[in-house]
């Protein structure tokens, strides 16, 4: 892990809080619009799969020792919270971004950066839906019906993370130019334990 990585990492948490703190509540729902899980995906795409989910990793270890970087506050009760959900499939959304950016596709375009956002995009709501139902249902004891009323809303927000990240991606080339992390090769990594055996 070399410095950095380290900074990139930071930042990308930073940004990551920062999308949450800055959003909009949708009326009769628990979900509000941000641009975090904008933030997330590129996490994923533009520092790695281990590196991007790290990137989420601390930011929710940081909201659950009491840290306010959630979007309504921190402390570990915050896993009650319906929105949790989407927190813990931020981390899979990151790493599968990355994934598929980084061993599915020879070209880092903008359309194959779009296609590894929406890939991403799919365990981030297949796990909050769930999470957030569940929480209603059995810990808040709402009606089931009201429980699931909120979907809805919520494709409304996955059809604008998806503009989003298409808008985002436009730029993507540009910024993986830019940012050059320090990853070995797997031909560098073979010579390093060649190296290391012959000594």
């Amino acid at each position: 892990m070399t410095t950095k990585r380290l900074v990139y990492i930071a930042v990308f948490t930073a940004l990551i809080i920062v999308g949450g703190l800055i959003s909009i509540p949708i009326p009769f729902t628990s979900v509000e619009v941000s641009l975090q899980t904008v933030f997330v995906l590129m996490a994923g795409l533009i520092l790695g799969a281990r590196d991007g989910a790290i990137s989420v990793i601390v930011y929710i270890i940081m909201g659950l020792i009491g840290l306010p970087v959630f979007t309504k506050g921190g402390g570990i009760g915050y896993v009650l919270q319906p929105s949790f959900g989407y927190l813990i499939g931020f981390i899979i959304g990151a790493f599968l971004s990355g994934v598929v950016i980084n061993r599915f596709t020879k070209k880092k375009t903008v359309g194959r950066a779009f296609v590894a956002t929406l890939i991403g995009m799919i365990p981030v709501y297949v796990l909050g839906i769930t999470y957030q139902v569940l929480i209603m249902y059995y810990y808040l004891h709402t009606a089931a019906a009201a429980a699931f009323a909120s979907v809805p809303a919520i494709g409304v927000l996955a059809v604008k993370d998806a503009v989003l990240c298409g808008l985002v991606c436009m730029l993507y080339p540009s910024i993986s130019r830019a940012v050059k992390l320090d990853r070995p090769s797997k031909s560098s990594r073979r010579d390093a334990l060649t190296d290391e055996a012959n000594k």
